[in-house]
């Protein structure tokens, strides 16, 4: 969780690698974070141009390479316009963190490139603003379009309801939950 206690930042990996899902606050907090474990990689579930220096910061400090979906691009260039990401998401991409496979799954709706970060091995998934105890975690359904709340709402049914319902979910802000109490809550997606 950043300092002021707003967002959470998630580091995932084993005992010598590690990534950040969803960068915040002050690098050299979030380094410290590592625990001695090399940071590979810079992730993103929806990306704000906020986080963007603080990705920078970080990749210059421990040549960690930036994955961003192509379609939260624009946001980025908002930032910084002259340097970007070092990869994009392609579907189908399994990022090796040390022994821990990360597999995007494409959300968008809270952005139009959001992602979560799913963790089959540690039956986790990482959902920033996509999904929180509450629904969506970052937004009124009721406050976005209709063709984007569709979007958001299709995405979470069939990229994470397809997920085990004890799978973990972490999202981008207050506590855990998981799929399957997510899944059958009716007042959210009926």
């Amino acid at each position: 969780m950043t300092p002021d206690g707003l967002r959470n930042v998630w580091f995932v990996g084993d005992d010598v690698d590690c990534a950040v899902i969803d960068p915040a606050g002050d690098a050299n907090e979030l380094l410290a974070h590592c625990d001695g474990r090399r940071l590979r990689a810079i992730l993103w579930t929806n990306i704000w141009p906020e986080s963007v220096a603080v990705a920078i910061s970080l990749a210059d400090h421990t040549g960690a390479e930036t994955y961003l979906d192509t379609d939260d691009l624009v946001i980025w260039k908002q930032a910084e316009p002259e340097r970007l990401p070092q990869h994009s998401v392609p579907q189908g991409l399994v990022l090796d963190i040390g022994t821990i496979k990360l597999e995007p799954i494409h959300t968008p709706g809270i952005t139009p490139g959001a992602l979560c970060w799913h963790a089959p091995a540690l039956s986790a998934v990482f959902t920033g603003e996509t999904l929180g105890l509450s629904g969506p975690d970052g937004v009124d359904p009721s406050d976005v379009s209709a063709p984007d709340r569709y979007s958001m709402l299709a995405s979470i049914r069939a990229g994470l309801f397809t997920l085990p319902s004890e799978t973990v979910v972490h999202p981008a802000h207050g506590p855990d939950t998981r799929i399957g109490t997510q899944r059958w809550d009716r007042r959210l997606w009926s």
